[in-house]
Order: C-alpha cells, then structure tokens, then sequence
C-alpha cells in the first residue's frame, strides 16, 4: 500500500502587461488561477482559447482530450462571424443548424457528450462551456463577472513561487526516503492522439503539439501531489520526482499513469507513453537540478 498511498505568456509588447499585472497586485487582487476559478464554479469541461494572430486556440482547458485541443486551432474570420454577441454568452442546443459549425471542433468521443454550448467572446480571448448530456442547466456567472476572471488569469502568473514550492517538498520527501527520479515521455503518445488532425503549416502542428504537453504536465501534477513532483521538460518529456518507504513498483506506476491519461490521449495513443527511470538522489540540489534543468 505504500505506492499507492503516495500516488494519489504569450508576451506583449511594452508595458502594457507588467503595468497590467501591478494594477491587479496594488488593487489586492485574489492570486488564483484558471483552474482554481473552473473548480469554484463546479466546471467539469471547459476551455479558455485565446487569440494568436489570425488564429483561435485553446491554451488551457478541463476535460477536453488531445484531439479537440488540436482541433480548435481555427480562423479569427470563423468566430468573428459565428458569436454574434460579443461580451455576452452564446448558448446553442446540440443537435440545432445553430450548432452544428463548431462540430469540427470535437473528436467523436467529445462530441457524443455535448447537449449545450455557451460561448463569451472578448477581445481576445473566448470562453467555452460545455454541458453534458443528461447534466444539469449549467450556471452561467454573470458575463461581466466571466470578464474580469478572464482577464485576470491572462495578465497576472498563476505561480510565483514554484521553485520555493518545489523545495519545500523535496526536503520533505526525502525525511522519507531518497529520490526517485523518472522521465515520462508522452511524445509518441500524443503524436498518434492527433494524428489525424488537419493543420495547414507543421508551426501550427507544434503549436498545439506544445499546448497538450502542458496540459499532460498539470494532470501529472494531481497525480504526483506533494512530497512527489513533476515538471515539464523538453520535447514531451515530464520528470518526476517520487519518494516512497516500500520499494517503487515501477509497472505499477505506469500502469497507474497510462490509466489516468487515456482520456486525454485515448486508449490507443496511450500504449505509446513510456516511464523510464533516471536513477536516485539522496539530496535536495541534485534532485532540484534534475526537475529543472534541460
């Protein structure tokens, strides 16, 4: 039982967003994040998409899989033409003539949930809401309220004090045992989930290949919760750092990892991630040098 009880910007030019994120800081601004804000509000399946260019794409998200992540990357032309309200929601019923331009948005598997999509489109940035089927009218907050979260989130980092917050959990860790140290590659995994995903140019492909890296890391992260760590390397590579009293059953671990991010990249894909160990630390600066370095 000792595994398993251990396992549980883009930047502007100018001034404009530090001036930005001091006005939140002097005005006491809760610190929070977009996630922390789709929890408080009971939000199972949600995207934030943002404006790049003459694109539209999802940069963060809950609940979505790899591919309809690869498949928001879309036109500025095709929003602007569809949301026809613009600071306020957009409801439309699935199933309706209405809906049925942001299909092409979803994998098979997403879009067999989808009862009801509401949209709020600001100046850069639009927010999706997915109800389920058979789920409960969704709560809408007030869009003026959905505006100031919106853009909070954008301006202000979610995280000042990662590195300190990494610390304090390796010096914890190791009052427990040494450091397990692991790469995670999801590479080929996602890959293969998005496979068949039309982008007219490979920089787009990256792009959202990049996106679903981060969001593979923040679902680690709930899975390997303090004293246990992990961050986002290179090139679909995730280190973790994991301390366990018993022995690592490292198919285990695996097994347990595979499991939980099946539905991001599905069954198939999922074959595709690999763990490998990169050895044991007995100190706090060499296992920091590990989660942070290349």
């Amino acid at each position: 039982m000792g595994l398993l009880s251990y396992i549980d910007t883009m930047e502007q030019k100018g001034p404009g967003l530090l001036a930005r994120a001091e006005q939140y800081e002097s005005a006491g601004v809760k610190t929070g994040n977009f996630y922390d804000w789709c929890k408080k509000n009971a939000f199972s399946h949600i995207a934030l998409l943002q404006r790049n260019g003459d694109a539209y794409h999802i940069t963060k998200s809950i609940g979505l899989d790899a591919e309809s992540i690869a498949l928001s990357y879309s036109s500025k032309d095709f929003w602007d033409g569809t949301l026809i309200t613009n600071g306020d929601w957009n409801s439309y019923s699935q199933g309706t003539a209405e809906s049925a331009a942001f299909n092409q948005f979803f994998s098979e598997e997403m879009l067999s949930i989808v009862a009801k999509l509401h949209f709020i489109k600001m100046d850069d940035s639009i927010l999706m809401i997915i109800q389920e089927q058979d789920e409960e009218e969704t709560n809408l907050p007030p869009s003026d309220s959905v505006k100031s979260e919106i853009s909070h989130f954008l301006y202000m980092p979610e995280n000042k004090a990662r590195g300190d917050e990494l610390e304090a959990a390796v010096k914890r860790g190791l009052t427990m045992s040494n450091a397990n140290l692991y790469f995670l590659s999801v590479k080929n995994a996602v890959a293969s989930a998005i496979k068949d995903v039309p982008f007219a140019e490979n920089s787009a492909r990256q792009k959202m290949t990049d996106i679903i890296y981060d969001h593979i890391a923040r679902i680690c992260k709930t899975i390997f919760q303090t004293p246990n760590c992990s961050e986002l390397g290179k090139d679909g590579e995730i280190k973790i750092v994991f301390f366990a009293k018993d022995e690592v059953d490292e198919q285990l671990l695996q097994f347990h990892i595979v499991q939980t991010l099946t539905d991001m990249v599905g069954k198939e894909a999922a074959k595709g991630i690999v763990l490998l160990m990169a050895g044991v630390c007995p100190n706090v600066k060499g296992t920091l040098t590990f989660l942070q370095q290349g």
